[in-house]
């Protein structure tokens, strides 16, 4: 299964001593952990757009120094994506590409519109790490579930 991921809000919540100053989310590293042990993920943030050296260096600007080499580490794995308006426009497109999920906090109404035309609106899980700063448990238990159900649609299509 592909992920999507967003930084600002998903991955980078608020510094609990500085409201104003984005941090690093609770759980963002066991999270990545996850998501780059069972997904294939790819940045879908404008911190993106083509190389990933951009978000990199935004990330790891907003990690405390003792869990920098871990975060880059990880964040290192992640794949670049290229969209110019929406970031739909890096999405699958077809039905028959390999499941994908995007986890964002502000998606746009068009990009919101792109996916319900296609069926796909539950393709995407809103996760707000500056709102609830233990967002990334629940981002995590949502993915637990998507990779279960495709587990087992991949076990139904080989016995039918």
């Amino acid at each position: 299964m592909k992920l999507f991921l967003d930084i600002d809000g998903v991955l980078l919540g608020v510094d609990p001593n500085r409201s104003s100053r984005a941090a690093l989310a609770a759980h963002a590293c066991e999270f990545l952990e996850f998501a780059l042990r069972h997904c294939s993920v790819y940045w879908l943030t404008t911190h993106c757009r083509g190389r990933s050296a951009p978000a990199l260096q935004h990330l790891v600007t907003h990690t405390p120094q003792s869990e920098r080499e871990r975060v880059l580490g990880l964040a290192a794995k992640i794949k670049a994506t290229r969209f110019e308006t929406f970031k739909t426009e890096a999405l699958p497109q077809e039905h028959d590409d390999e499941p994908f999920v995007w986890l964002d906090d502000s998606p746009t109404g068009a990009e919101l519109d792109w996916l319900r035309a296609r069926g796909w609106l539950d393709r995407w899980l809103w996760v707000d790490t500056r709102e609830e700063p233990d967002d990334l448990l629940r981002a995590r238990a949502w993915l637990e579930e998507r990779l279960a159900l495709a587990a087992n649609e991949g076990a139904e299509d080989q016995s039918a």
